[in-house]
């Protein structure tokens, strides 16, 4: 079965004044939305992954202090928010780290929904997407990414992480 993947649509990173927000960055919200609308329609699951930290977690001291654990930076993007609201085959993954695997529920949510395919949209196209993107591919999963849905605080590095994926793991790009 398919789902849709939807990496960090969350308040710090695609609102302006989020705690990690990148100019540009809300451009993908309409489109996301659009596609989680389609999903929903279509009445396939759709997962949101959200970084979900403590207040002193470690990634501080690499990043800014951002996506804490309750707090309004954390929630997903309104605009999904409401799109999602009350549909019965939304679940949230909550991660610590840039893989949506580590330490998460989300190895066991795939076996319980018998997925197998993914269509993949988020950010950071070069951090999180990259590396969930890397797991689902090493459990031999297809995926395919949605160019229009992702994007970059830095535009090489997001055509970096664009053409690792197709050609390094093999992914779809549309």
């Amino acid at each position: 079965m398919k789902a849709l993947l939807i990496v960090d649509l969350q308040r710090d990173f695609v609102d302006k004044g989020g705690a990690l927000y990148f100019e540009g960055a809300e451009k993908v919200i309409d489109y996301i939305v659009e596609l989680a609308e389609k999903f929903r329609k279509e009445s396939l699951p759709i997962i949101t992954t959200q970084d979900w930290h403590d207040e002193d977690d470690k990634e501080f001291q690499l990043w800014p202090k951002h996506c804490v654990a309750g707090s309004n930076g954390a929630r997903l993007t309104e605009k999904l928010e409401k799109a999602l609201e009350g549909y019965d085959k939304h679940y949230y993954v909550r991660k610590t780290r840039f893989s949506a695997f580590y330490n998460t529920n989300f190895e066991g949510l795939i076996r319980e929904l018998s997925l197998d395919e993914f269509e993949v949209v988020g950010v950071v196209t070069n951090i999180c997407v990259l590396f969930t993107v890397e797991e689902l591919r090493n459990r031999d999963l297809k995926v395919t990414l949605h160019e229009k849905g992702v994007t970059s605080y830095d535009e090489e590095l997001h055509r970096f992480a664009l053409r690792e994926m197709k050609e390094v793991f093999g992914v779809e790009i549309i």
